[in-house]
């Protein structure tokens, strides 16, 4: 089945999907966006995805579509593709204007793209050996919370990572972690889990969000907080989280061995737990 795109209203081949130049997306980065992953078909969180989404669109002040729309099509697309496993990607621009800093009044008609793409998972020898991390300055704006494709500090901290061979960047902030460039973090501690609390300085991760319900249920405690980097380099196990990667243990950060370099139970026991879940079909709207 052919991976597939949606932009305004139109179905087509990904590579044929074009947007105006003077989009406000393509221009000043100025929308939001969503990736959503499916399972045997199934659109997994999909309705937190939107939840999100619904709040990502009231902050920045992008108005003229509605999530139930947006909804409709998410569907619409990923049925069409016929792609059981899959990536759906879903961005919302302010739309097309003469090129100018302020939209000011005049009502916009937004951009909408949804891409299905075939799910490309984690190697299976790298979830067993665990990732590699390395840290970055965080240079980002106060509004992380809000998930806007303006993402260049992300884009040249990944890059930084891939060329000194790790998996993730992850921001520091006055000696603090925030987040990494496109996941969030978390240490465990005498078996608990500790990971940044949520707030306008990290994403609300909907896989961060799944996983401390996990916990919780599985009897691990699980501490919400300021999370010093010191606290996480002596951490019994780090691990990150995200769509794409459920939960994918961290063994080494700034050439620094987590531990005894290998994932640790807590981690694997949170993956099984998660991946038991969207097995059995649970329902993590």
């Amino acid at each position: 089945m052919p991976e597939i795109a949606f932009l305004n209203g139109e179905f087509m081949p990904i590579e044929e999907a074009k947007v105006p130049v003077d989009d406000r997306g393509y221009q000043f980065g100025d929308g939001v966006y969503e990736v959503i992953e499916s399972y045997a078909g199934q659109l997994w969180a999909l309705e937190r995805h939107l939840n999100r989404l619904r709040r990502s669109l009231s902050e920045t002040g992008i108005s003229g579509i509605t999530v139930e729309e947006v909804r409709e099509w998410i569907l619409e697309t990923h049925r069409k593709s016929g792609i059981s496993r899959a990536l759906v990607y879903v961005q919302i621009t302010r739309g097309v204007a003469p090129r100018k800093h302020a939209w000011m009044t005049t009502p916009l008609r937004p951009t909408l793209l949804i891409t299905v793409r075939r799910f490309v998972p984690v190697p299976e020898e790298l979830r067993e050996s665990g990732v590699r991390a390395i840290t970055v300055p965080e240079i980002r704006w106060a509004r992380r919370d809000i998930k806007s494709i303006n993402l260049l500090p992300n884009v040249l901290a990944a890059q930084r990572a891939w060329e000194r061979g790790a998996f993730e960047a992850i921001f520091v902030d006055g000696g603090y972690v925030t987040e990494g460039a496109a996941t969030n973090v978390f240490a465990v501690r005498d078996g608990k889990l500790l990971t940044p609390a949520e707030g306008p300085h990290i994403l609300p991760g909907i896989t961060r969000g799944l996983v401390i319900e996990i916990a919780r249920e599985e009897g691990i405690g699980v501490e919400e907080g300021s999370l010093a980097l010191e606290v996480v380099m002596k951490a019994d196990e780090v691990f990150l989280t995200g769509t794409g990667i459920e939960v994918l243990g961290v063994t080494s950060i700034d050439g620094w061995t987590v531990r005894d370099g290998k994932v640790g139970p807590v981690t694997r026991r949170l993956f099984e737990a998660f991946m038991e879940r969207v097995e059995k079909g649970f329902d993590a709207s």
